[in-house]
């Protein structure tokens, strides 16, 4: 079995729409990795829980944590998350989540064009069908609506090792 180290470079990239003020500056993002370990708990079942994500196997799952800050006295709107599936993992499906309000668009071609899972499709041979989860490279979250003065939001996503 392959041995494999998580790496922390995930690409991350938080878009604003043109129309915010210089005052954008002051949102920021902090990511983060965990692993998914099961845990016996007091009652004696399982029970999953995250660590933080040090060294990880292939079939180890890993979940990617982005917290969104905004540390200004207003609200900001528009706001667009993209992030890339990590090499040498494969997005679980349904795992993508949302703090707050948002649309969760995926990508199957390195995130040049993004679609809902009922319409994202890819060629096989001549024919198109619809995208496998394991097939994504990339998620996108579009928050719809704002993110207040001085809070913050959280979007995640889990993926296993190959």
């Amino acid at each position: 079995m392959k041995k494999g180290v998580l790496a922390t470079g995930i690409v991350v990239a938080l878009i604003f729409a043109s129309s915010l003020s210089a005052k954008t500056a002051d949102v920021t993002l902090s990511t983060k990795s965990y692993k998914e370990v099961v845990k016996i708990n007091s009652a004696g079942e399982k029970e999953f829980v995250l660590e933080a994500a040090k060294k990880v196997i292939p079939g180890d799952y890993v979940v990617y944590k982005n917290s969104i800050i905004n540390h200004t006295n207003t609200s900001v709107n528009n706001m667009v998350l993209n992030n890339a599936i990590p090499k040498h993992t494969e997005y679980v499906a349904d795992s993508a989540k949302c703090q707050k309000d948002c649309d969760i668009l995926f990508s199957v071609d390195g995130g040049k064009k993004f679609d809902k899972p009922e319409k994202l499709m890819v060629k096989v041979g001549d024919k198109a069908r619809l995208a496998l989860p394991k097939e994504y490279t990339n998620v996108r979250w579009v928050l719809t609506s704002a993110l207040e003065a001085n809070s913050v939001t959280d979007v995640s996503f889990k993926t296993r090792l190959q």
